[in-house]
């Protein structure tokens, strides 16, 4: 199980099949990286259609290592230490499927948990929180860093990597406004 097809999709180099599971456009753009290390990339996705932008899925509907499935839900992700099968069903008509794969990435979205700020300070339209790149948010002594940030790549790294520079963000900030810092 992965969630980031630049991370870990060399550790399948020569698989036969990966699966993507999602049909946005974070699945088919490390769908279409994945092909550089697997003979087929099977996509699921629980939608009707992929919700990917047209042009990749135009991509990815015309490259001849994607296998896409629509109106998919994954239902049981099999395995101990590893994956070792992936049970899945048609939302449509109830059949069943059980795939045996090296590896499933997962790509199906991420929604914030920021409706408690959405009063305090700008979202956009998904939920996230906007701002500059000194991470300060709309509200000036309001700053933000990790996945709930705008532009977020998602990522654990990034996560902790955003929060060090926002805290010298608001070191900076305290520091030129002293006033602020004694009445903390």
């Amino acid at each position: 199980m992965h969630f980031c097809a630049t991370c870990d999709g060399r550790f399948y180099k020569g698989a036969d099949e990966l699966m993507v599971i999602g049909g946005g456009n974070s699945a088919l753009e490390e769908g279409l990286f994945l092909t550089q290390f697997a003979k087929r990339i099977r996509v699921l996705q629980r939608a009707p259609e992929l919700t990917a932008s047209r042009l990749l899925q135009d991509k990815v509907l015309n490259h001849p290592q994607f296998s896409i499935h629509t109106n998919i839900e994954v239902l049981e992700l099999q395995g101990q230490s590893r994956l070792e099968g992936v049970v899945a069903r048609d939302v449509v008509n109830g059949r069943e499927f059980h795939w045996n794969r090296a590896a499933a990435f997962v790509f199906i979205g991420l929604d914030p948990d920021t409706q408690f700020v959405k009063n305090t300070v700008i979202l956009d339209p998904r939920g996230f929180i906007q701002a500059d790149a000194m991470f300060r948010t709309s509200v000036k002594v309001v700053f933000v860093s990790g996945d709930v940030r705008e532009g977020s790549t998602n990522q654990l790294g990034s996560a902790v990597g955003d929060g060090i520079a926002a805290l010298l963000a608001v070191r900076r900030y305290l520091q030129e406004h002293h006033h602020l810092a004694a009445m903390l």
